[in-house]
């Protein structure tokens, strides 16, 4: 889904109705607890991708595809939700509402119940993104009324339930994704932005930047600002080889057109990823959604609705291809999927060609491959 009017990038609702699927609108049935199975054999069979959606009532939920484009569950959010993480060990989601957030709902990955839901502390909200080490979550999250970024680092016990243990400040304000690279290390996209509610207010002298965090201290270990301090880091990719890609929105003069993607090695090294004028020109200066293979760096972008490709190794952009409403990306070490506001489904077997689908579903601005 595209960002919301203050950004000038709504979607029409026509153009955002939900796509049906090629195999036919598949029957209902509702389940206690609000969960909604679609179809006998879409619920018998496993979830392949997960994700965040509005549906045809205009009310939001997470949803889950299998490999055949049909829908296994939706499961009710109090209100949207944005990122998503899945701890594959447990099998646990959390759903981050989209910010200024008040909620991560946990439920199971399979059956699509929910767990349990951590409500925001009275002074904090979500930005929207977590990840999890083992049994701990970590989110970013915001100060009411002064943006300042603080990590919660909560502790998740065997039946889903979330304890906040401690927080981590002092990194920056307005941190928005948030990616485990190792065991000890966390990086945090650190967008810059003061806002109140959703409204930027220091875009003049806003400072974003790549901060790596030590997890047991919450010291900053490194810290990378680009060129152009109006390039807002918001969106994260770790590869399997722990290099880092950040994607970016600009915020500055609308006419300028600035690279959206950059790269922290795993050697240290900070280089944007190259493409063309023509090429950035068709993002439009936002970057939705990014992810990473083994080989090759994938983002979205919902505003210029289209979805780039580029070669990890020498940063090149290798493709770039049309997606009405590119939202969510999503990747292993072989193979990525992309999702659209549309419906449309993008996925990129191991050792195969790219394949489309026409989903039923509306899909939001991030999603996981299971």
């Amino acid at each position: 889904m595209r960002p919301n009017n203050e950004e000038q990038t709504e979607v029409s609702q026509k153009r955002r109705r939900v796509m049906l699927s090629a195999l036919g609108v598949m029957a209902t049935t509702s389940i206690a607890g609000g969960l909604t199975l679609r179809g006998t054999s879409a619920a018998q069979s496993s979830p392949a991708y997960i994700g965040c959606a509005r549906q045809s009532d205009g009310m939001f939920a997470v949803m889950a595809m299998n490999d055949s484009g049909e829908v296994c569950y939706t499961s009710p959010l109090p209100s949207r939700g944005h990122g998503l993480v899945v701890d594959p060990l447990t099998r646990l989601g959390f759903v981050f509402a989209r910010r200024p957030g008040a909620f991560v709902q946990v439920l199971s990955i399979e059956t699509g119940q929910t767990i349990s839901t951590y409500l925001s502390d009275t002074n904090r909200y979500f930005y929207g993104h977590g990840d999890v080490l083992g049994n701990t979550l970590f989110t970013t999250e915001g100060v009411k009324g002064t943006s300042e970024g603080i990590i919660g680092v909560y502790h998740i016990h065997p039946d889903g339930v979330l304890k906040k243990e401690r927080e981590i400040a002092g990194f920056g304000i307005g941190p928005h994704e948030i990616k485990v690279v190792n065991e000890t290390t966390l990086a945090v996209a650190v967008g810059g932005i003061r806002t109140d509610n959703r409204t930027a207010t220091n875009l003049d002298s806003m400072s974003p930047s790549l901060v790596l965090i030590d997890i047991p201290s919450g010291r900053i270990v490194e810290k990378h600002q680009l060129a152009d301090h109006q390039l807002s880091i918001r969106h994260l990719a770790v590869s399997p080889n722990q290099d880092v890609v950040i994607a970016q929105q600009y915020k500055g003069d609308p006419d300028h057109i600035a690279p959206l993607l950059a790269i922290r090695r795993n050697n240290g090294d900070f280089t944007a990823l190259k493409a063309g004028t023509e090429h950035w020109t068709r993002f439009q200066q936002y970057i939705g959604s990014v992810a990473c293979t083994g080989s090759q760096v994938i983002a979205t972008s919902p505003r210029g609705n289209c979805f780039g490709i580029w070669d990890i190794e020498t940063g090149e952009l290798q493709a770039i291809s049309s997606l009405m409403d590119a939202s969510g990306a999503s990747a292993q070490r072989e193979g990525f999927a992309i999702s659209a506001g549309t419906g449309r489904v993008v996925i990129q077997e191991p050792r195969k060609s790219i394949t489309f689908q026409t989903s039923e579903v509306t899909w939001d601005n991030h999603w996981v491959m299971l």
